[in-house]
């Protein structure tokens, strides 16, 4: 279920997916679980973000030969957008439910030096390396990644997107900090972030607390 925190930021209420996060928290989940529970975890996000999705009425027979009309996604006007690294299996969860969608990435890492505060809040510096996006033009596109915690990273990510005229955007992350989560939806007030939770405060290094620490290191080490 989502649950309105902002005008344009919604927090998953889902049994199995606290279940998840609860263990993925955990410091003592080794490599090989914590890359399957992020998978299983962009499952359900993507599963719970539907509703912000299109859909169309679609008319099939079934083999009694009578007709039976419903809403259907089009998942093929979906574009998953991966922040690398740890959004790899994130992203493969969520194919599990969107096989059509198509896939587009940028490589986009905060330089750690560069630490500054600004309108109290902190601001690194996001260098992208590397990005590889297929047309999003009047598309639906999910851009995803397990943490927001400035906010930088996927500000720079939205300005991208937002250039090429997507139809609609919609922010995807497991955790989010609570002055990234509100910075991001302050500047970006027509895209919709859809997090599993929004956790109060960053420290001294722009970490989310509690947290789970690094997912890039975590899952891949």
């Amino acid at each position: 279920m989502l649950v309105k925190y902002l005008d344009n930021v919604y927090v998953v209420k889902n049994p199995a997916l606290s279940t998840i996060l609860l263990e993925i928290r955990d410091r003592n989940t080794d490599r090989y679980r914590f890359r399957e529970l992020l998978r299983l975890a962009g499952m359900i996000l993507a599963y719970e973000a539907s509703p912000l999705l299109d859909t169309q009425i679609h008319e099939v027979e079934t083999p009694l030969g009578a007709k039976w009309s419903s809403e259907k996604i089009n998942d093929e006007n979906i574009v998953i957008i991966s922040i690398l690294r740890a959004s790899l299996p994130f992203v493969d969860g969520m194919l599990t439910l969107f096989p059509r969608a198509s896939i587009g990435f940028i490589s986009a890492a905060r330089v750690e030096d560069s630490m500054r505060r600004q309108n109290n809040r902190i601001v690194f510096k996001i260098e992208s390396y590397y990005k590889k996006i297929p047309s999003v033009e009047k598309r639906t596109v999910l851009i995803v990644d397990p943490m927001l915690a400035t906010g930088s990273t996927m500000d720079l990510a939205l300005s991208i997107v937002e250039k090429a005229n997507p139809r609609k955007v919609i922010v995807i992350a497991l955790i989010a900090s609570k002055p990234g989560v509100e910075f991001l939806s302050s500047k970006h007030p027509k895209t919709s972030i859809v997090v599993a939770s929004i956790d109060p405060k960053l420290d001294e290094r722009g970490f989310i607390v509690p947290g789970l620490g690094d997912a890039g290191d975590r899952c891949f080490g």
